[in-house]
């Protein structure tokens, strides 16, 4: 998992950071969300600042999703990309702040 600590101080000599509350509290996030996913790596991909919230986006490497049948490939069409390879080779999960859920965001499909 990546030590977000220790990049968030070298981003700060370049004057951009997210405060050294805000980077443990999204620290021991990632951790939970490791957890929770099973994902193998994580890595904050960043934050983007919207109207009403802003968010903050995760890049992951998912091992072992369950779920996609035949029928499903079938439904998306055959130029879908299965799920670790191309476009869909990470999985994106997005949350409003340090303290909230994070949410999976689906596969892109052409």
């Amino acid at each position: 998992m990546q030590d977000l600590l220790a990049d968030m101080r070298i981003f700060q000599w370049a004057g951009i950071g997210l405060g050294e509350q805000e980077t443990y509290r999204l620290q021991k996030s990632l951790k939970k969300l490791a957890t929770d996913s099973s994902a193998t790596e994580l890595k904050l991909f960043g934050k983007i600042l919207g109207t009403q919230k802003d968010y903050y986006i995760v890049e992951a490497t998912v091992d072992g999703e369950g779920g996609d049948d035949d029928a499903e490939e079938i439904e998306r069409g055959p130029d879908f990309e299965a799920k670790g390879t191309g476009v869909n080779k990470f999985t994106y999960f997005v949350a409003h702040n340090s303290l909230s859920e994070w949410h999976k965001l689906p596969d892109l499909t052409p």
